[in-house]
């Protein structure tokens, strides 16, 4: 099986949301948080101009067993992590090919609070010098605007430095804080294939950003209902893993349900969604595992895109339709997530 996906580049994408109500709510459908999200340069070569998650390639500097060395220095051994890495429903992206590299249950976390400071400034990390109390997220103030923006640069220049800033203001990444969220491949039909693995991590306020102008064009605090909005009036372009992971996170209007929920799904493991894509005279469709059009026997290496004159009716769905490249809607019927998870919700167009 393995074999099979040697064309799909490993990445770790981070679903960030942070406290934006501190009073109670008025009204239960009234979101107390919002979502980061970052406009994807022109001149990137996979999904330009798109919002995506803070995220990116893995890089051989997180597995490095440099980075076991470090939490060991802070009192961390290898036992510590162990909840990180549930017992059952482990999809391929965490299975490790190299002994002598670090579990990848924290080598991904370590990519995702990676990418997530390289392009927005935003590091999450925590000091041996603070006590904390609590396992609450949190980001690293310690370190002033100016040197945000220098380690940014040398970070973006060789990853491996991300493993020297840590070491250097005797930090470590925060990697309880990432829970496991979701896994998705890109369709077998797509010229670029990643298989991304999405964490989720929720902070009590907004931190400050720093885009890297570089990659970034311009990065979004919403919350789900404004980016379904904003998607439907084309301000906001999005791939179908962010809107479909958006449309998850609109069954928790309050940030502190929403993390109570992830860290315990977390502990059922993730099922990969490797997409079916399906194209009509009417839309396109993403179909998804659960569905009843999902092929049972899924072929990875083959890209071909089949074409149906219409779509069937069909008694469960679990899908997306894409009229255009913003009309985009979630169809779900009598669908039951798996690893304990929550169905997305319908949108209308």
């Amino acid at each position: 099986m393995r074999a099979n996906f040697k064309k799909w580049r490993e990445a770790a994408s981070l679903i960030l949301v942070a406290k934006t109500a501190f009073s109670p709510q008025t009204i239960s459908h009234d979101f107390n948080y919002k979502i980061l999200t970052m406009k994807r340069s022109k001149q990137s070569g996979f999904m330009p101009g798109t919002y995506v998650f803070p995220g990116g390639n893995v890089s051989k500097a997180d597995s490095s067993g440099d980075w076991m060395k470090l939490y060991e220095h802070f009192g961390f051994k290898l036992d510590a992590f162990e909840k990180l890495n549930p017992k059952h429903n482990r999809p391929l992206i965490f299975t490790n090919d190299d002994t002598s590299e670090i579990p990848k249950y924290i080598s991904l976390r370590i990519t995702a609070i990676r990418e997530t400071f390289e392009e927005s400034g935003i590091l999450i990390c925590r000091s041996f010098k603070i006590n904390y109390k609590e396992r609450l997220a949190r980001w690293g103030s310690f370190i002033g605007g100016h040197e945000v923006l220098k380690w940014q640069e040398k970070v973006h220049s060789d990853p491996l430095q991300f493993l020297e800033l840590c070491s250097q203001f005797e930090i470590y990444p925060d990697v309880w804080s990432l829970k496991e969220w979701s896994n998705w491949a890109t369709p077998p039909s797509a010229p670029i294939k990643f298989d991304t693995i999405f964490f989720l991590a929720a902070f009590q306020q907004m931190p400050p950003t720093f885009p890297d102008k570089s990659e970034v064009q311009h990065l979004q605090w919403a919350t789900p209902s404004e980016y379904v909005a904003k998607n439907k009036t084309e301000e906001v372009l999005l791939p179908p893993p962010q809107f479909y992971e958006i449309s998850r996170l609109r069954n928790f209007s309050d940030i502190s349900n929403l993390l109570r929920f992830a860290s315990e799904r977390a502990t059922h493991g993730t099922q990969r969604f490797l997409p079916y894509r399906i194209y009509t005279d009417k839309a396109l469709y993403t179909i998804l595992p659960g569905d009843d059009m999902y092929p049972e026997n899924m072929d990875p290496t083959n890209e071909a895109m089949p074409y149906l004159k219409e779509i069937p009716e069909s008694n469960i769905q679990n899908r997306l339709e894409h009229l255009t490249a913003y009309g985009n809607r979630v169809l779900v019927k009598n669908f039951t997530p798996t690893c304990n998870h929550v169905a997305p919700l319908e949108s209308k167009l």
